[in-house]
């Protein structure tokens, strides 16, 4: 059970509500993370650009986005998120042996993830569970996906453990029908 009542956009203050309505008519459905978020419209607005952004705009593309979302989603144990983005990781093409295997990628064989993936996921795993991705670590993700593409899976990586920090801290339920991430799923690495 959640540790805040989720914001109704009928009772909601106008910027709430507002910014629920636009979310849903975009979502089609005001999640449960942006109405635990609407207790600070401000912040709802800001994280809901920035996700936007990084999904629709980022020179990862679609594929290596969610997987990189769904190794944050192990990595922070965000049952949530693995529940939104796994299905989403699928319409995009992440294959389910890809899924099945990113626990223990780095030992996955070699034609399960690619060196663009595999020097992705390094990142995410080290930026997410050291905070300070190595030296060699960012080199070669600046090798594999440039400049730009390094930045972006950082901020990335970052944006989805810091959901995950709120989402589990305030225990935000999950959606109807949600199913949890398997428990053998979870590994740091």
């Amino acid at each position: 059970m959640a540790r805040l009542p989720f914001v109704d956009p009928a009772t909601a203050d106008p910027a709430a509500a507002q910014a629920l309505r636009r979310i849903a008519g975009e979502r089609g459905h005001a999640f449960n993370v942006y109405r635990m978020l609407a207790h600070s419209p401000g912040t709802l607005e800001r994280v809901y650009a920035l996700a936007s952004h990084l999904w629709q705009e980022s020179a990862l593309g679609p594929r290596l986005a969610e997987l990189a979302i769904l190794r944050v989603a192990q990595l922070t144990g965000s049952d949530y998120e693995w529940a939104r983005h796994r299905p989403l990781a699928a319409r995009v093409g992440v294959p389910d042996a890809q899924v099945d295997a990113l626990a223990c990628w780095r030992e996955a064989p070699a034609e399960r993830f690619d060196a663009r993936e595999r020097a992705a996921l390094a990142l995410v795993d080290e930026s997410t569970t050291a905070v300070e991705a190595g030296e060699g670590t960012v080199a070669a993700a600046r090798a594999a996906l440039g400049e730009r593409g390094t930045v972006e899976l950082l901020v990335l990586a970052g944006f989805y453990g810091m959901v995950a920090r709120v989402l589990r801290s305030l225990a935000v339920d999950g959606e109807p029908g949600d199913t949890s991430m398997p428990h053998s799923d979870i590994a740091s690495g």
